[in-house]
């Protein structure tokens, strides 16, 4: 009973806080499994670990860069990770990929971006870094996905500029 009476209270607060103080980003993934490349290990599909890390790294950077009452719904339609897996190289190297210059990030998507419960903008693009194993947002730190996000992090800062707010 009295589980019940605190979760009312936390709906109620809820519902009667304003929606407009709330920033946020809802990730759709399009027909996953016909992704480029989005998978680990030698798989060309999409992994389910791979696209989480990514939904959660587009719903930080919505915090970062979205202004108090702005909503953005991401629908990605492909991602083709930067590099490319050669098992012929060494057997089984697990998620080891090998980067060349012509084996760029690239990821398409389309957005909406509302504010105060009205269509902002919207679009369709298709992020990509010819350059960019010298993307200086791409530190390494083991991270397996890290061009993949420097290409997130550059069109989050021309896309939403925190200066606007």
């Amino acid at each position: 009973m009295w589980r019940r009476a605190h979760l009312a209270a936390a709906v109620a607060f809820a519902m009667l806080m304003p929606t407009s103080s709330f920033a946020g980003v809802n990730v759709r993934f399009v027909n996953p499994e016909g992704f480029t490349d989005a998978g680990s290990n030698g798989f060309r599909s999409a992994d389910a670990g791979t696209l989480a890390e990514i939904r959660a790294y587009l719903q930080r950077l919505g915090g970062k860069f979205l202004a108090p009452g702005q909503i953005l719904t991401i629908d990605i339609l492909d991602i083709d990770r930067a590099g490319m897996e050669e098992p012929w190289r060494g057997g089984s190297m697990g998620d080891v990929r090998i980067m060349r210059g012509v084996t760029p990030p690239r990821i398409k998507l389309r957005y909406v971006l509302n504010e105060k419960g009205r269509r902002a903008r919207s679009g369709e693009e298709t992020l990509t870094d010819i350059n960019y194993q010298m993307n200086p947002s791409a530190r390494f730190g083991g991270d397996r996905l890290v061009y993949e996000k420097a290409l997130l992090d550059d069109w989050f800062r021309r896309m939403f500029p925190r200066d606007r707010f």
